[in-house]
């Protein structure tokens, strides 16, 4: 979701989806995937089919429910600093100690990418350091239809742009 906020843009997650998956797949895995109730002694193929359903339910339920407890994360972007929100910490930084910030991920799972400079505490961070010294910020539209997806992460893109100017294309990393 993207609200215009004082000359700047902010953007939140949004768990609408992620909660009717995660309530749908754990209610066919505990009502309807339950093999063990059922006698497949004549059809063992049956039972296969079931487990394997039950599983891919399964593993969806958990995806959905680790989206729906992981908090709910906010960007906001300004032409002075960049301010961001997870699980009820808040951090604002002004662009200069932004040192790039970049889109990275898979294709369904992109990230708010940022490289801070060293003049920031890492304790007041909300999020972990990767390896790369780099922070992953934002979640963008994760468990949202591609579409959406996209669309936001363009809108992201051109924020960033707009804002910090220091914008990386995945390619341009640097090491």
């Amino acid at each position: 979701m993207q609200q215009q906020v004082d000359s700047g843009t902010s953007f939140t997650t949004k768990r609408t989806r992620a909660v009717v998956v995660a309530v749908i797949t754990t209610l066919l895995v505990v009502v309807v995937f339950q093999p063990w109730r059922l006698n497949f002694d004549d059809y063992p193929v049956f039972q296969t089919i079931f487990l394997i359903l039950a599983a891919i339910c399964l593993r969806h339920a958990v995806r959905g429910w680790y989206r729906v407890l992981r908090g709910r994360s906010e960007l906001q972007m300004t032409p002075a600093d960049l301010t961001m929100t997870y699980r009820g910490r808040q951090l604002t930084i002004p662009w200069s100690e932004v040192a790039d910030i970049r889109i990275e991920g898979k294709p369904k799972t992109p990230w708010v990418v940022a490289r801070l400079s060293p003049a920031v505490d890492r304790a007041a961070v909300p999020v972990r350091r990767r390896r790369d010294g780099s922070y992953k910020l934002f979640p963008i539209a994760h468990g949202q239809p591609s579409k959406e997806r996209l669309q936001t992460r363009e809108r992201l893109r051109s924020a960033i742009m707009g804002c910090g100017r220091r914008y990386l294309e995945p390619d341009q990393r640097v090491a």
